[in-house]
């Protein structure tokens, strides 16, 4: 009799053990909190684009992202988003891959600052973002967060959205530029804040 009783008992701790290994937890991870002020460069940002050809060339039209000292929020450094928008077409972004723990869905709220070197009743170029659990490949991935050159100087950009880790425990934050007039156009990011919920 105790040996079944033991034997139950040791089955019963194996079930409990594999459910708890093979299904998603319940408990929420804590609050998470990342911030980046590019004084030390891209760091673990990468850059996209989608961008027209050139008719002229054949080649995609000019583009880049890089850091730069020209303007910042805070300290020396900020990124420069940089776009031939001759063709009135083309969006280009910074994106970032968060490894956080699998199957959780969590709340990320970015914040950034943003630089226009005019305020414009034109809309020139929208500020964009992306949240999920794959890298931004194209235009259509992102939400319009509004127009770019809504002041001249900084402004505070701001986004949140559900976004699902999977099974491999990644979020993608993506934000940047689409080009909405027919110009060469530069502004800048800095301050980027990722709340994680």
């Amino acid at each position: 009799m105790k040996k079944i009783s033991l034997v139950v008992v040791i089955v019963g701790v194996f079930i409990i053990l594999i459910a708890w290994l093979v299904f998603p937890r319940t408990q929420q991870p804590e609050q998470t909190i990342f911030s980046y002020d590019f004084e030390n460069g891209l760091g673990d940002w990468a850059i996209g684009a989608q961008v027209p050809k050139d008719p002229l060339t054949g080649e995609p039209v000019a583009w880049k992202i890089e850091p730069t000292t020209d303007e910042s929020v805070s300290g020396n450094f900020s990124i420069q988003l940089y776009i031939d928008g001759v063709q009135d077409d083309g969006t280009i972004w910074i994106e970032r891959k968060l490894s956080l723990q699998a199957n959780f869905a969590r709340r990320v709220n970015v914040s950034f600052q943003f630089w226009s070197g005019s305020d414009s009743f034109n809309t020139i170029a929208e500020v964009v973002c992306y949240v999920g659990e794959k890298s931004p490949k194209e235009e259509a991935d992102f939400q319009v967060l509004g127009t770019a050159n809504q002041v001249s100087g900084w402004k505070t950009y701001s986004f949140s959205s559900l976004a699902k880790t999977g099974n491999k425990g990644e979020i993608y934050i993506a934000l940047g530029i689409s080009v909405r007039w027919e110009a060469e156009m530069t502004y800048f990011v800095d301050d980027v804040t990722l709340n994680l919920i």
